[in-house]
């Protein structure tokens, strides 16, 4: 999805939602590496060239200000 486009980022409860993950543009679409905390929920999105979105091959849940957020569980600490 979005191979269009020119700039993603990627942002969530993990960077306190400060769009600090710029992905990478590559032949098949956008990639980075994060760090993210065992054994939590972390909640996402995407910002695909300054429009906010998630996606609808991922998990979502809505959060309590109604927002549609991208959800992973990570797992717990080795």
């Amino acid at each position: 999805p979005h191979t269009d486009a020119s700039h993603v980022v990627v942002t969530g409860t993990f960077d306190n939602w400060t769009s600090s993950q710029t992905l990478q543009k590559t032949e098949s679409g956008f990639s980075a590496l994060i760090s993210l905390p065992y054994g939590q929920k972390v909640e996402y999105k995407y910002v695909v060239d300054g429009a906010w979105v998630t996606r609808s091959d991922e998990p979502s849940e809505t959060d309590n200000s109604g927002n549609v957020n991208n959800v992973l569980l990570t797992p717990p600490e080795p």
